[in-house]
């Protein structure tokens, strides 16, 4: 049975470049980086050379880059040592505002800091899960807010968050913090990220090894770590740093972004074609996904009504397909999508929601086989539905 991966907002396999740095720096600078005699300093130049190589691609001082297991680590040390660095320094509780669309990795941390007294209000977001523009501009006009949150790119949908509004319109005094897991390897660097106070990515969204990521925190914040245990990265990730992971990470993130632009063509046709082939076979589709303003190239989301969702994935997996119905850290919940709910949909309507995510390097012929495939699965399950 041919296999058809549709899953890369999810993860995507190491691609063979980063598979060799991995082996070759593994394998000649095995110190520990924090050792001082030679093999330590060997370890530790490769560290420091994958950071910079970092540091110019994400437009930040080498300083400001800490090495992580991935974003879900870099959310939590960041939104916790953040929110709680500043109510120590400012003696009070913070204001924080962020969007229903953002990632289980966000919100969860700042239910955590809700908990602790601190206030947060959530920002309505359209059918397709972009923030309102209007509601943004009204809550950062009443009331002083000391932390935002919003993402680059939503993950399950594809819409492209305006972070250029939001970041013309911050106070100077207001931190932002920014998910840009979604973005890197899908669209080009956005100047509004130099005005993030923090923002973070995760490797194996561009093909780097799982359980590497980076995390960009300016100087001017004041952190308070929320672990401890070592003086590593200047105290703000506590752990030996491995010297493969990163230089897996600074030559995976080089090539995803040299290739963005001839990618990004490719997805769209591919997406194109797609979206006909599912609206002449199922008029009634409904899309999920942005038709106007900017995107991800690669990310298209379905809802089938009348579909049950419980027979949908099953389904398609069964035929050598793989998709999701939202964000994978929570793939293994009963629950909907919840990205769609706070857009709008019904439940009905969520559980029988499709995310569909291209890969990279992806031919013409693979895509229309694909597509094939997945409206012979949605015929023969709408038939089933039917019956």
């Amino acid at each position: 049975m041919t296999e058809f991966y549709l899953d890369a907002n999810a993860g995507l396999p190491l691609r063979a470049e980063a598979a060799a740095e991995w082996q070759r720096v593994a394998m000649h600078a095995a110190g520990n980086p924090a050792s001082l005699h030679r093999a330590g300093r060997r370890a530790q130049g490769e560290l420091e050379r994958a950071r910079e190589t970092l540091a110019t691609l994400l437009h930040c001082a080498s300083r400001e880059l800490v090495f992580t297991s991935g974003a879900t680590e870099a959310c939590n040390l960041a939104l916790l040592g953040m929110i709680r660095g500043r109510a120590a320094l400012t003696g009070k509780k913070q204001n924080m505002l962020a969007s229903r669309a953002e990632h289980p990795a966000v919100l969860g941390p700042l239910r955590v800091l809700q908990q602790e007294g601190h206030r947060l209000q959530l920002l309505p977001i359209d059918a397709s899960g972009r923030v309102d523009c209007a509601a943004l501009t009204a809550a950062l006009s009443e009331r002083a807010w000391d932390f935002v949150a919003m993402q680059w790119a939503n993950n399950e949908t594809g819409v492209v968050q305006p972070i250029a509004e939001l970041a013309e319109q911050l106070p100077s005094d207001t931190l932002w913090f920014c998910d840009s897991v979604q973005g890197f390897g899908k669209l080009t660097f956005d100047s509004a990220l130099q005005r993030a106070d923090s923002f973070v990515l995760s490797g194996h969204k561009f093909q780097a090894p799982h359980g590497v990521g980076a995390w960009v925190i300016r100087e001017h914040v004041f952190f308070e770590a929320p672990i401890t245990g070592g003086g590593h990265q200047g105290g703000r990730r506590p752990g030996t740093e491995s010297p493969e992971l990163a230089a897996a990470l600074a030559i995976a993130l080089s090539l995803a972004c040299r290739e963005q632009p001839e990618q990004e063509r490719a997805w769209l046709q591919f997406g194109e074609a797609l979206q006909k082939a599912v609206l002449d076979a199922f008029p009634d589709t409904v899309l999920h996904h942005p038709l106007e303003g900017p995107r991800l190239a690669n990310t298209y989301n379905f809802g089938f009504p009348g579909l049950d969702g419980r027979m949908l994935l099953p389904a398609l997996d069964a035929d050598g397909l793989a998709v999701s119905a939202g964000s994978a850290c929570s793939s293994g919940s009963p629950e909907p999508s919840a990205v769609l709910l706070a857009a709008g949909v019904t439940l009905e309507l969520a559980r029988a929601s499709l995310r569909i995510s291209f890969p990279p390097s992806w031919q013409a012929s693979q895509a229309q086989l694909a597509t094939a495939a997945l409206l012979q699965t949605l015929h023969r399950v709408y038939e089933v539905a039917n019956r």
